[in-house]
């Protein structure tokens, strides 16, 4: 197993790379830490299954849809950018401006720092780090970020460990962004299920109103279908969302850990290009800091960990 850097575009890029099987992770840490391109090997061959662009200008185009970014301090939405938390109110800029929320939390875009590599015969791993000493408008509980990347036998392993390096409590919720695609196929000729006991019903800024009993344990087609939706997941040690080619013999495995207060949800969104199928592990559903549905609330100088990750069969 090897790690090397590369230029693309105006960014540095790490590659982890299995050289007897091409499978490749290729991590932007300057622009987020967006994993740019996933190669993974099943007995078919090797699959480019995530795909953020060839040339730069076609990354760059894309971001509007924050592809394979990491949603943190908070996953989604925050509704009209309002919350209280402690017994106090803030005010977080409305940067989904069609519906007057605030998205994603504010470290999809930014520059982590890499600062650990580790190569052995079985494995490739890349630490990045991004340290926020509380700056943000609205959101002035500092934090440690790092991101743990590994690349073994078993796939791709994203490793999150969350510090409180404040002095106050810190509030929290944390979700990856990916977008899946199968070269050659659109989502007609894809079927996904996943352990599903709940879809949330939103109202018109996106935001959960309800939830409803939903269960897509034995899966569906997604030939002229569109969705896009929040799920509560089954709580087990880990639980997996597949997505299946119908053409070839090819499951894209998306798994987290699911235990109480770990990756508890999902949120599985299909675009309108048809090509590709977002499947997001989540710690807390939409609007958290404001429902407080699993929001995680670490204290001063303690560490919250979670893992997910992909692999193919």
């Amino acid at each position: 197993m090897k790690i090397t850097q590369q230029t693309f575009g105006r960014f540095k890029e790490y590659v982890l790379e299995n050289p007897l099987t091409n499978e490749k992770v290729q991590i932007l840490p300057e622009l987020g830490g967006i994993i740019h391109q996933l190669s993974l090997h099943n007995t078919t061959g090797v699959h480019k299954v995530i795909n953020c662009g060839n040339t730069q200008e076609e990354l760059l185009a894309s971001l509007l849809s924050y592809p394979s970014t990491h949603l943190f301090p908070w996953a989604n939405r925050v509704k009209s950018g309002k919350y209280s938390f402690e017994g106090k109110e803030y005010q977080l800029p409305l940067n989904e401006v069609l519906l007057q929320n605030a998205l994603h939390g504010f470290v999809y875009f930014s520059a982590f720092q890499v600062i650990e590599t580790n190569t052995d015969a079985q494995k490739a791993s890349l630490t990045i780090q991004y340290v926020y000493k509380g700056g943000y408008v609205g959101y002035p509980f500092p934090f440690q970020l790092n991101i743990q990347h590994t690349l073994s036998s078993k796939g791709l392993e994203l490793h999150y460990q969350i510090t409180n390096i404040g002095d106050s409590n810190l509030p929290i919720s944390l979700g990856w962004h990916p977008y899946f695609s199968i070269e050659g196929e659109t989502k007609n000729d894809w079927q996904v299920k996943f352990l599903s006991t709940h879809e949330y019903l939103l109202d018109a800024q996106m935001c959960p109103v309800d939830r409803l009993e939903k269960s897509y344990k034995n899966g569906f087609d997604l030939d002229g279908q569109t969705i896009d939706a929040v799920f509560a997941v089954e709580q087990h040690p880990i639980v997996e969302a597949v997505l299946s080619s119908k053409k070839q013999a090819l499951n894209i495995h998306v798994w987290q850990e699911a235990a109480q207060q770990q990756f508890n949800y999902t949120v599985v969104y299909t675009p309108d290009t048809g090509n590709s199928i977002a499947i997001e592990p989540m710690t807390a559903p939409t609007n958290a800091l404001n429902s407080t549905e699993n929001l995680r609330v670490i204290a001063p100088q303690n560490t919250y960990s979670v893992r997910c990750g992909v692999y193919l069969s």
